[in-house]
């Protein structure tokens, strides 16, 4: 083997996860913390899927366990780990405690990259002008680029807007309910 061909400089330096919380910090300070951006670890599917409900469901816990499965042998070649990593990526607001905008999922194994990214509808139609959901992100530096170009699109910067109006309506209303009260002690 050559060994010209290899580099031991680092060049994707930050995890995915690491990387997404750097960019939405940007968030937060433009936007002096009414909205927040958060990554947080995720356990669920990533991915749309199907569910039996119902009389199907019930009729499938109740199916024989001697079933044939045809087993395909790729599946124990290639990559063996059983690490995995995944996160959903949110934004909340200020005064809003319930609330939550998740903006997408983030998923990589033992190696982080590439890393899979599902995206909310909305944002990967702006983001690549497509009604594609899923992007497979080969470095960090791609990855950056994305985020950032999916923060500062459009629908974004108008959906935070809202976000940032909503919690100055309901700081007013706060406001509004301590005035009242104050005016009702004094009387």
């Amino acid at each position: 083997m050559d060994k010209t061909k290899f580099t031991f400089e680092l060049v994707d330096k930050h995890t995915p996860d690491i990387v997404i919380k750097n960019t939405l910090k940007q968030i937060e300070e433009a936007t002096r913390g009414y909205v927040v951006g958060k990554v947080e670890e995720y356990d669920g599917p990533i991915y749309s899927y199907t569910k039996k409900v119902g009389i199907a469901a019930a009729l499938d816990s109740l199916q024989s366990a001697s079933e044939t499965v045809k087993v395909d042998i790729q599946d124990k070649l290639g990559e063996q780990s059983d690490e995995k990593h995944r996160y959903e990526v949110f934004l909340t607001v200020k005064g809003l405690e319930h609330y939550k905008y998740r903006m997408m999922f983030v998923d990589y194994n033992a190696i982080s990259y590439p890393v899979t990214i599902v995206m909310n509808e909305k944002l990967a139609i702006e983001y690549s002008g497509r009604m594609n959901d899923t992007f497979c992100v080969d470095s960090m530096k791609d990855l950056e680029d994305m985020m950032n170009e999916v923060i500062n699109s459009d629908t974004m910067v108008a959906f935070v807007q809202k976000l940032i109006n909503e919690s100055l309506r309901k700081e007013n209303m706060e406001r509004d309910i301590v005035k009242d009260v104050k005016i009702t002690d004094e009387n």
